[in-house]
Formats: C-alpha cells, sequence, structure tokens
C-alpha cells in the first residue's frame, strides 16, 4: 500500500499543525507530515509501501520478519498475495500451486489443490478422468463397480450379460433370479426342468436330471429306466445289475447263461474278473499250475507249470 501526499491541517504522528506548504502523507485514513509517517516497530521513516497491522503502519523489512504470515509449505514470510486453505493454512501463491490432493488412480499424475476431485471406489480421480471403465463417457452420480471398475449403467448390463454363467438350456445369460447348479452346470430356474443328462441310447430323448434313469458315467451313456432293456432277451432291466455286451445292455441271467466266455480251468461262465492267457479266458483262481496247483507259471505245450516244477 502506497501513502498518499496532501497538504493537511494536523499530523496524526506528533499531533501538531501541518503547514499547508508542508508535504505530508495520507494513510490510514490519517494526515501525516511526510517525517512522521515512520515504522512503529523500527521508528524509520516510510517512504513508499507499508503494511497496516492494528491500524498502524509497518515498514516493509519490520512486517516480514515480525509481522508477515508464514508459508505452510516454504515456512518463508508472505507478502503480497497469498492463499488460505479450508483447514486455516496459508501459502505463497506458488507454493499453492504445487500442493497435492494425492495421485489420480485413472491417470497416476498429481491432483492440483484446486482441480475437482472426486473420491470413489477407495481412491481420488481427477473430475475429468473418472470415466467409465468399458466406454469412457462419464459415469453418472450413482454408479455401478465391478472387480473396482467404475461403470455406467449400460456398460454394466452389458458387462453383466458378458460376465454372467450361461443357462445350459436355452443358452441364454443368467443375470436375474435364482440360478440353480447340477452336474457342473447352471441353469435358470425355469428352466432347470428341462435339463438333461444327454440322450437315451435306446429311445434318443431326453434323459431329465429330475427324472428316474440309469447312467453309466464312464461311458457317457444313459436309459430312461423304461428303456433299459436286455439286448438279447428284450426284458426291462431297469434297477438290476447289466453287462455291457458288444456296447449293448445285457441282463445278468443272458449273460452268464450263454454270453460271457467259459472258464478254461472249470468250464463254468466268467462273469466278472477274467484273465485271458494261452489263447483262452480263466477266472483267475482256476489258473493255477498244472502239476503243483501253484499260480506262479511258465507254458511248456499246452499246459502251465510252476517255476520250480521240471517240465516231464
Amino acid at each position: 500500500m502506497g501513502p498518499k501526499t496532501k497538504g493537511a491541517v494536523k499530523c496524526a504522528g506528533c499531533n501538531f499543525k501541518i503547514d499547508s506548504k508542508e508535504p505530508t502523507v495520507e494513510a490510514l485514513s490519517k494526515k501525516w507530515h511526510k517525517a512522521c509517517f515512520a515504522c512503529v516497530n523500527c521508528a524509520k521513516p516510510i517512504d513508499g509501501d507499508f503494511h497496516p497491522v492494528d491500524n498502524k503502519p509497518w515498514c516493509n523489512d519490520c512486517f516480514m520478519e515480525k509481522k508477515a504470515p508464514r508459508c505452510a509449505d516454504c515456512g518463508l514470510p508472505i507478502s503480497g498475495t497469498s492463499m488460505k486453505t479450508e483447514d486455516g493454512k496459508t501459502f505463497h501463491k506458488s507454493c499453492f500451486d504445487k500442493l497435492s490432493l494425492g495421485v489420480c488412480e485413472a491417470c497416476k499424475t498429481d491432483i492440483a489443490y484446486t482441480d475437482p476431485v472426486i473420491e470413489a471406489l477407495g481412491n481420488k480421480y481427477h473430475d475429468r478422468c473418472f470415466r467409465c471403465t468399458h466406454c469412457g463417457n462419464a459415469v453418472p452420480e450413482n454408479f455401478h463397480a465391478e472387480n473396482g471398475q467404475p461403470f455406467c449403467d449400460d456398460c454394466h448390463q452389458k458387462n453383466r450379460v458378458k460376465t454372467s454363467p450361461v443357462c445350459d438350456v436355452c443358452e441364454s445369460a443368467i443375470t436375474k433370479g435364482t440360478r440353480i447348479e447340477a452336474i457342473g452346470k447352471s441353469y435358470h430356474e425355469a428352466c432347470f426342468a428341462d435339463a438333461a443328462w444327454g440322450p437315451c441310447d435306446n429311445c434318443h430323448a431326453k434323459v431329465l436330471l429330475t427324472e428316474p434313469s440309469v447312467k453309466v458315467s464312464a461311458l457317457n451313456r444313459f436309459w430312461h429306466l423304461g428303456c433299459l432293456n436286455c439286448a438279447d432277451c428284450n426284458e426291462n432291466i431297469r434297477i438290476k445289475p447289466f453287462y455291457l455286451q458288444q456296447d449293448r445292455p445285457c441282463c445278468e441271467a443272458c449273460y452268464v447263461g450263454h454270453i460271457a466266455p467259459k472258464c478254461a480251468g472249470c468250464a463254468k461262465p466268467i462273469a466278472d474278473d477274467r484273465l485271458n492267457a494261452m489263447k483262452q479266458s480263466w477266472h483267475p483262481e482256476c489258473f493255477v499250475c498244472s502239476v503243483r496247483r501253484k499260480h506262479s507259471y511258465w507254458t511248456n505245450g499246452d499246459r502251465h507249470i510252476s517255476a520250480d516244477t521240471d517240465a516231464k
């Protein structure tokens, strides 16, 4: 602030009358002899800018040393333009411009103290950087979040469709309602009634998960209970034990009666475990040494003998 020199009647410093021909200073709504307009701290006359403190003049040097506010960033006194934050801290403008509210999660650059900032998803963003992850448009105040990323309404719906499990029956995404999980697949609740193991091996219609059925999971083959018939006698097998003969189901009676191979040792049908040797089939318990009736053997012609028996 610079004083104004004018003619005056009474000096605010010495309280004496001011001659109309004397140079005067008008400052702080008062008039002074020019020589009386001095710093209240060092008493030196002020000829230039000064700082009013409690309606009294301070020279620049004294003011900067004792009265000027200190910059909260660099710690130096502030003369001229200053910036003040909401928490009461004062800064040089140049220091204030360097203040950062943190790093923007999107562009990874500093957010200046004067920049509009958005706090969301546990992070800070420049207002210009907070955009839909998919389309890049501004997101509404009530935005959607998936895996820590913001989405607008349209993209959120598309993303849900894209990432949602697909119903095995209707082949559309399951985004609403109850989802049923079975045999490693997903279904709408309304579609589950049509969920199937696969086609019936006999009639080729669906074998539904919700109806009684027979399945051989290892072979990925399924039958309706009413369709599981013996390929030999055509009798319905249902839940009885059965065998697969040349890839066709066969009831136990038919298989043991005239389909199963005969044991070369006891001549009885082999229904379960079978040992093939010497171009013949054997029950494991029937395959013994012809001489000593032991299970360790080597062949001699059409006989099988134990390893510690001399061949004759």
